[in-house]
């Protein structure tokens, strides 16, 4: 018997919101076992189980649109990630931020935005519709961060540069993880790069 609270059309919604959220997950897949060049429209259908028109249906018919649909919402969920790790290291929180660099090396979702940073070196449609994500709602929401850390007493923690330390160190992480996968040894070298972190800001702080 359906729910009294369901209404006429939630079956198809919640249908389309799954098969969205397959195709998203399929890319990232894709990407992450053949690379950027290797991602075809073919495959990453293959991979979330829908045929090309339902990948046209929700991203139209370009690929490139469908790279910078996923690459945004990742960017979304990461940026999502600086301002609770942030918070995390304003309240002298180090063990949150540092299992999550440990976490983000070993993601998938990481290697997928290294593919499309790279690619975008040469992909000249795939670097505007990234920088144009970049120039509106993510570069809005890296000032506001900036401003309510800069306005916090005493705090001695700059976002932009915390931020870039953090990708960078999970960049070159993610790099070497894939090519000799020791979580022991990584989370090792992620310990030593936080250590240092931290003992920067004890000494800003003292």
């Amino acid at each position: 018997m359906p729910s009294e609270d369901r209404k006429p059309g939630d079956e198809g919604t919640q249908a389309e919101s799954e098969t969205h959220a397959r195709l998203l997950a399929a890319v990232v897949q894709v990407v992450f076992e053949q690379g950027y060049a290797g991602a075809t429209m073919a495959r990453i259908a293959e991979q979330a189980g829908v045929t090309r028109g339902a990948i046209q249906h929700y991203f139209g018919d370009r690929r490139v649109d469908l790279m910078t649909a996923v690459c945004a919402k990742l960017l979304e969920e990461r940026q999502s990630r600086y301002r609770e790790s942030m918070s995390a290291l304003l309240r002298s929180d180090f063990a949150n931020a540092r299992e999550q660099l440990k976490r983000a090396y070993k993601d998938p979702n990481t290697w997928f935005l290294i593919e499309i940073w790279i690619a975008s070196k040469s992909d000249d449609a795939l670097r505007e519709n990234v920088e144009r994500y970049l120039r509106g709602s993510h570069d809005a929401d890296d000032r506001e961060l900036a401003a309510l850390l800069s306005a916090q007493v005493g705090s001695t923690v700059d976002f932009y540069s915390y931020k870039y330390f953090m990708r960078t160190v999970t960049r070159g992480l993610a790099l070497e993880y894939s090519r000799r996968p020791d979580a022991a040894l990584f989370d090792k070298v992620a310990d030593l790069a936080f250590d240092a972190l931290v003992a920067l800001l004890d000494k800003r702080a003292g």
